[in-house]
This record gives structure tokens, C-alpha cells and sequence, in this order.
């Protein structure tokens, strides 16, 4: 488990009360502390991190977003990927490279995970980003 993400301690924050409470609880750490980023991130983590127990995180995944834990954590996962690829500089590195840096410890998981919540394959999704950065330039205005 990874240390420089801060537990939230309960004393100072307020409990969830409600299914919405507890999805906005679940939706801001994850968002602001990105523990995803982390491989091998885990129920149990985020049951230890966010200090709510496990069978409640299982059911609220379940029912709520309509998923499991995994598929819940990948999604994040692939959502960081895009943004990482959104920036030039990413563009050499490899998929894989990028995959990794986003939280994904396998290359096949990744493949299945990118391709279930982005509707395509990795690299297809990455030829359409170059093309749209590509005609971007190619329409900006040239100064003299």
C-alpha cells in the first residue's frame, strides 16, 4: 500500500449517511488522491484508506455503479490514461509504459479494460489523438 495517500481520518470529516453520500465520498478520494495509480490497488485498501468497511464498498460498487471492484478501479485507470495521452510528450512513450504509469499491472487487463470503457483499442485510440493534434496544427494560423 502506498503511504503518501492520506487516510481521511473520520474525526474530521463527516460520515456518509446515504447511497449518494457514500458515492461522493468514494468518487472525491479517488479523484483527488488517485490511488488507482497504484498497482495492485485493492478492495482492502480503499476499505482502509476511506475507513468504510468492505462488504459496504463491495455492495455500493455492485449496485450503484453496476460493476465490481476491478472494472470500478480500471475505469479510472483508463480515464487517466487518456489524459496522459492528451499531452504530447506521452506520445513516445509505449502503451504499455503509459498503461503501467496509469495503475495497470498487466498488459492484457489493460487491453480488456481500455477497450470495454473507450470503445476501441489503445493504439487505434491513440491514432486518433495524434490525428486530431496533427490537424489542429495544420489549421492554426501560421504568423509572420
Amino acid at each position: 500500500m502506498n503511504t503518501s495517500i492520506h487516510h481521511w481520518d473520520s474525526t474530521s470529516i463527516r460520515k456518509p449517511r446515504s447511497k449518494e453520500d457514500y458515492r461522493s465520498f468514494i468518487e472525491d478520494f479517488l479523484v483527488n488522491q488517485k490511488p488507482y495509480l497504484i498497482q495492485g490497488f485493492s478492495l482492502q485498501d480503499l476499505s482502509t484508506y476511506t475507513g468504510i468497511n468492505i462488504p459496504t464498498l463491495s455492495a455500493l460498487i455492485n449496485k450503484e455503479y453496476g460493476m465490481n471492484f476491478n472494472d470500478f478501479v480500471n475505469q479510472y485507470r483508463v480515464r487517466y490514461f487518456k489524459e496522459l495521452l492528451s499531452q504530447p510528450k506521452y506520445h513516445q512513450w509505449t502503451l504499455e509504459a503509459i498503461a503501467q504509469k496509469a495503475g495497470f499491472n498487466s498488459r492484457t487487463t489493460f487491453i480488456r479494460a481500455f477497450t470495454k470503457f473507450a470503445d476501441c483499442s489503445p493504439s487505434v485510440y491513440l491514432k486518433a489523438v495524434k490525428m486530431n493534434i496533427q490537424s489542429a496544427m495544420a489549421m492554426a494560423p501560421v504568423y509572420n
